[in-house]
């Protein structure tokens, strides 16, 4: 009855212990005040919940969207959070007839979308400095190149020349920007005139992870095909319209708290290396780093109320663990339970 090429495995799952500091999915620590979740309610309440979100209502948002961002409508589809936007990429590039690469470690949801849509992907696995080579991709026959910058887990950012000559393959490049804002750059700036550059970007990371909201920045061939394969406008709601509608009202607050973030982020890896646990310089909102006892540490930060991510399952990632940029009263418990762990 089920498909035999899928090992169907239990539902995404993380720790329910009780804890003190949540740093282990990513989200940003830092919330919308009140009276702006109050004023955006009110916007939400305008809409007729008991209808379909009409095509124009999707057109006029993305427009409104599109000027906040500084970028043409044309270049822009909404999405229904940072993940169908890597789908939307191996919708419009991907399928049987196709061929993708995918370099890792990197968000195991490339690897899922791959398999879902019964596209033929090579997975390469990186070196120790999780950087692409132009080997990996020239004359294999991609269709749907995969980059991710700033990469999951590991923090850094894709070489921009390996980005040129995967472009100038003629290959749909699609590029993961989920974690842009921490990094202050985007290769949008750099190569938005090649027309087969597509840009992922998700507003979950920096304060709306509850929201499930993303976006993509592609030519207007590429946006035309997303929002086909996606059956736009039906795939967001009119909590999403609003939202996106309101994004001047939003994006002040989320600004300010990736300010924070970045700073606490440099504290967190000042922090490790000085303790030994040898992080990787990070451009996210994560710190990724390495020790042979991760298992041991990872347990007693679990019982000492202190949630981080265990990577060690990725491949290339043994002895590996990941902890999230939280709140700077967060990030001292967690450095508090890292110093108990090794007696300093």
């Amino acid at each position: 009855m089920l498909r035999r090429d899928v090992e169907f495995k239990a539902a995404f799952t993380v720790s329910q212990k009780p804890y003190r500091a949540k740093l282990d999915q990513n989200e940003s620590p830092y919330d919308l005040p009140d009276d702006v979740k109050a004023y955006l309610s009110e916007r939400l309440k305008e809409a007729s919940w008991n209808r379909y979100p009409q095509p124009a209502t999707y057109a006029e948002v993305k427009e409104t969207f599109a000027r906040e961002m500084d970028v043409p409508a044309d270049n822009v589809a909404l999405t229904f959070g940072g993940d169908q936007t890597i789908l939307s990429a191996f919708l419009v590039a991907g399928g049987p007839s196709s061929k993708a690469v995918v370099f890792e470690p990197t968000y195991p949801m490339f690897r899922h979308y791959a398999l879902a849509t019964g596209t033929p992907t090579d997975f390469v696995i990186l070196g120790e400095e999780y950087s692409p080579s132009p080997d990996d991709f020239k004359g294999k026959g991609y269709r749907l190149i995969t980059f991710v910058s700033p990469n999951n887990p590991t923090g850094n950012l894709i070489d921009l020349d390996v980005l040129r000559e995967a472009l100038e393959t003629g290959a749909l490049v699609f590029v993961d920007e989920a974690y842009y804002p921490f990094a202050r750059v985007s290769v949008w700036d750099a190569f938005k005139d090649y027309p087969n550059l597509m840009v992922g970007r998700s507003l979950s990371k920096s304060m709306l992870a509850g929201m499930r909201m993303g976006y993509v920045l592609s030519s207007p061939e590429v946006i035309a095909a997303v929002e086909h394969m996606n059956f736009a406008p039906y795939n967001l709601t009119h909590l999403h319209l609003t939202l996106f509608r309101e994004y001047g009202v939003i994006k002040p607050h989320l600004n300010r708290g990736v300010d924070t973030v970045i700073a606490e982020r440099e504290r967190i890896f000042r922090f490790l290396r000085d303790v030994g646990l040898n992080p990787f310089p990070s451009f996210a909102n994560f710190v990724m780093f390495k020790t042979e006892r991760h298992r041991d540490l990872y347990n007693f930060l679990t019982d000492f109320g202190v949630r981080i991510r265990d990577v060690s399952g990725l491949p290339g990632l043994s002895n590996h663990l990941r902890v999230t940029v939280g709140r700077p009263e967060e990030n001292a418990i967690f450095m508090e339970g890292v110093r108990r762990f090794l007696g300093l």
